[in-house]
């Protein structure tokens, strides 16, 4: 405190104290001029000296710069330990310019007197003095009034004004002094207008905080320390209907009848205290959110709009409802610790990963708790130091890494579990557990397969290549690198395909080839996309066959395969194929030319046989005739075969023709059958017709048919002994055709020779070897097939199998009339 301050406080109390002494003798003087008239005139003098004295008193009273409060001892004793706003009367004294200083201070109202204002304001605002913890000013009043104990102190108000308070005993009455410290040596009009512009403008506590909320959107109010509203601002107004500052505070309306309990509450404990509850706020119920907390001097209250936040709390609610749904569906082990390192959530799959039954979380367990259960169930791995490897977990809610990657934990049962560790913001650990079990194993299979299937493409000799649909080399193999020259070095580091193909233009320079390919690998539209195919020559002579296939998974497979070899050998098949034509076409000419000039001198024989056998040049002989027959049998073999020749000819050279015509299979046999007879008769073997007469009609070439049923009734003559049978027979066949047999039990054939027994001019035992070869080509051509079954000693079994209709391919062409 200023010295000063001390000395005009010394100076005022002793000025009082005079003052009120000569007030005395004046009250004395002039009782005793009303009893003594003798000695009016000196008392008179007396008088009038002491009226001057107190004038003079007054003029020091009036020069204090400060306000003085003066308590009679009946009145302070009558106050003691009353914590209320009932100061009683005290006398007061001080200049105008004091009382303009001090009342800016004073609680608005007009239901209690000025210095009552003035000290229900200032009474529990803090305080600097000389007494630790210092005292408010009420209770530096209360020890003045019980122990007579004097105090100096400051009383600090918010926006840096400070009030100097002194109180002293003076006899049998307590004096307070106070003092504006931030007006010292303004003059008395100064202060006023300060006084009377503050008035006019704030209306209302000048506490600053105050006045820069008193636009705020929501109530905002102020109470002093005997819980009387002392400001206001402008929301709280319209909350309670009030209409202007003034009418708020005479009536001390509060927001509802917790309000004024809530913050005497506050002012008793010295704490704050926040409730949600139902208020009418302009005329409309909603939650709101009412804190209070104790200010400088008393208490403040702040009452928000809890609608919005009770919406978010249950839409929180709700979400972190549904997020617990969620977690429990899923698969992977959820377990969240708080910053008490308690349980807080933990999913059913944790429970079920970890065997932990649901009465064990009932008591939020700890993580260490936890970690000592797990080890104890063998679901840890194992730990060399587990009480260091447990310190260390535990550490992590104050020290956390900057990095935490994910941690595989291999169990002594054979599982395989990925911990994923995630900070919580507010000090928590949430720990995932993922069983991979299942995909490591999945995995050491894949990377078996893999090395099955690299190794099962290096034995490959086409070169295998696979391009992702970036245009990188994903698969490839030693044939691939060694086919066109490529370092496995670069090729192992996935190489795009334009760098491959930079590598490659040396054997296959054509660069549009290299660009239709790279489009096929990296464009997904199904159209370029598509299974292709090609062959190239390269550069150094070698053929190449390629083919590129699109893959499910968006990559494509280019395969090569070097068939330089094959070419080659196919071309020389290709010439030799040639070279066999032409010795065929050769052959053909040949025994067509020969079988021709041979058919002339055969007609001149058959016919001069012909002639003399008919008498023309006289009577034969008998001798003679049989000559002649012999001759006419032979020219008649030798047409025979000079024909069959021609047909195998015209066979082999494609220009043999099928007359065709509705042909009646029973009867085409029967006649066959007469048509041998002759030389069956001779050769005293038994022929036989197996045939049913509706067997059927078929579209054929009768006279070619009629020539195959010969030439296999002349073969089974040939080889059957006499004695013998040979059955001709005719059958249904599938589809409406019709098969046709002859069967003998003559010597058969050896199983050695069977597969030569149709080829033309390969006869087992005698004879042009061309009857069987010609029953081939004429079944065939009529879309037939012809099937022999023999056994040496035991017989041939020859079958033909003919079609209803045969096809128009190998028939003449029909004129266009």
């Amino acid at each position: 405190m200023p010295s000063l301050s001390t000395d005009v406080t010394l100076i005022a109390v002793t000025a009082g104290c005079v003052l009120l002494a000569i007030s005395a003798l004046i009250y004395a003087a002039r009782v005793r001029l009303a009893s003594a008239g003798g000695e009016r005139s000196r008392w008179k003098r007396r008088a009038t000296d002491l009226d001057q004295r107190l004038a003079s008193m007054d003029s020091v009273f009036s020069s204090y710069p400060g306000l003085i409060l003066v308590w009679d001892e009946s009145i302070a004793q009558s106050r003691l330990d009353q914590k209320s706003s009932d100061w009683g009367d005290p006398r007061m004294y001080g200049s105008p310019a004091a009382l303009a200083s001090v009342a800016r201070f004073a609680e608005i109202g007009k239901q209690k007197g000025f210095a009552t204002r003035i000290l229900d304001s200032l009474a529990d605002m803090d305080t600097i003095g000389e007494v630790e913890p210092p005292l408010t000013l009420r209770a530096n009043l209360t020890n003045l009034r019980t122990s007579g104990r004097p105090f100096s102190v400051s009383i600090v108000l918010p926006g840096g004004n400070v009030i100097e308070a002194d109180g002293r005993p003076a006899g049998r009455q307590v004096v307070l002094w106070l003092e504006d410290a931030s007006i010292r040596g303004e003059d008395e009009r100064t202060a006023i207008n300060r006084f009377e512009t503050h008035r006019l403008t704030a209306k209302a506590d000048p506490i600053a905080f105050v006045e820069m909320m008193s636009r705020a959107p929501f109530p905002l109010w102020r109470m002093s320390g005997t819980g009387t509203i002392t400001w206001v601002n402008d929301a709280y107004i319209e909350a309670v209907g009030g209409e202007t500052l003034d009418t708020v505070i005479d009536a001390q309306t509060h927001l509802d009848d917790q309000a004024k309990d809530q913050l005497m509450a506050c002012l008793n404990s010295g704490e704050g205290s926040e409730n949600i509850r139902p208020i009418v706020i302009n005329g409309t119920r909603k939650a709101v959110n009412v804190s209070v907390f104790p200010v400088s001097g008393g208490a403040a209250g702040i009452a928000m709009d809890a609608s919005e936040a009770d919406k978010l709390r249950e839409l929180l609610t709700r979400h972190i409802r549904s997020h617990d749904e969620l977690l429990n569906t899923m698969e992977e082990a959820i377990v969240i610790f708080g910053a008490d390192k308690r349980m807080s959530f933990h999913n059913t799959a944790f429970a079920k990963l970890f065997k932990l039954d649901d009465n064990w979380f009932n008591d939020r367990p700890g993580h260490s708790e936890w970690l000592d259960s797990i080890r104890e169930r063998r679901l840890l791995p194992e730990q060399s130091d587990f009480a260091g490897w447990k310190a260390g977990e535990l550490s992590l809610y104050t020290d956390w890494p900057d990095e935490m990657p994910p941690e595989i934990w291999s169990l002594p049962n054979g599982k395989t579990l990925r911990l994923a560790r995630l900070r919580d913001p507010r000090g928590g650990i949430s720990l995932l557990f993922s069983d991979i079990t299942q995909t490591v194993t999945l995995q050491g299979q894949l990377g078996t397969l893999i090395n099955v299937q690299k190794t099962t493409l290096d034995k490959l000799s086409e070169g295998i290549a696979v391009f992702g649909t970036d245009g990188r080399l994903k698969i490839f193999n030693a044939a691939f690198a060694q086919m066109w020259n490529l370092d496995n070095d670069t090729l192992g580091h996935n190489p795009r395909f334009h760098d491959i193909t930079e590598d490659c233009l040396p054997l296959y320079h054509d660069k549009a080839f290299w660009s239709e390919m790279k489009a096929r690998t990296t464009d997904p539209d199904p159209q370029v996309r598509r299974h292709v195919d090609g062959e190239i020559r390269r550069s150094d002579g070698s053929v190449l066959t390629w083919l590129s296939r699109p893959l499910p998974d968006g990559a494509t497979l280019i395969a090569w395969d070097d068939v330089t070899r094959a070419r080659q050998a196919e071309a020389a098949l290709l010439e030799r194929a040639e070279a066999l034509e032409q010795a065929d076409r050769l052959k053909s000419e040949f025994v067509g030319h020969v079988s021709y000039q041979l058919r002339t001198p055969l007609t001149t024989i058959s016919g001069y046989a012909d002639f003399l056998q008919g008498g023309a040049a006289g009577e034969l002989s008998d001798k003679q005739s049989e000559y002649i027959f012999a001759i006419q049998t032979a020219s008649e073999d030798l047409e025979k075969t000079i024909n069959d020749i021609l047909d195998i000819a015209a066979i082999d050279a494609n220009v043999l023709d099928l007359d065709l015509g509705d042909v009646n299979v029973y009867a085409m046999l029967d006649n066959a059958l007469d048509y041998v007879g002759t030389k069956a008769e001779d050769t005293k073997i038994a022929l036989k017709l197996s045939c049913p007469d509706d067997v059927g009609i078929i579209r054929a070439d009768e006279t070619r048919l009629k020539q195959v049923v010969y030439n296999l009734l002349s073969n089974a003559l040939r080889f059957t002994k006499p004695g013998g049978t040979i059955v001709l027979g005719g059958a249904k066949a599938d589809g409406g055709g019709v098969s046709i047999y002859v069967k003998d039990d003559g010597v058969g054939i050896p199983s050695e020779r069977q597969p030569q027994v149709f080829e033309s001019f390969r006869s087992s035992r005698g004879g042009t070897g061309l009857g069987l070869a010609l029953v081939q080509r004429f079944i065939e051509a009529h879309g037939g097939w012809v099937e022999l079954e023999s056994e040496e000693g035991e017989g041939t079994h020859v079958t033909c199998y003919l079609p209803k209709e045969a096809p128009i391919d190998n028939a003449a062409p029909e004129l266009d009339l």
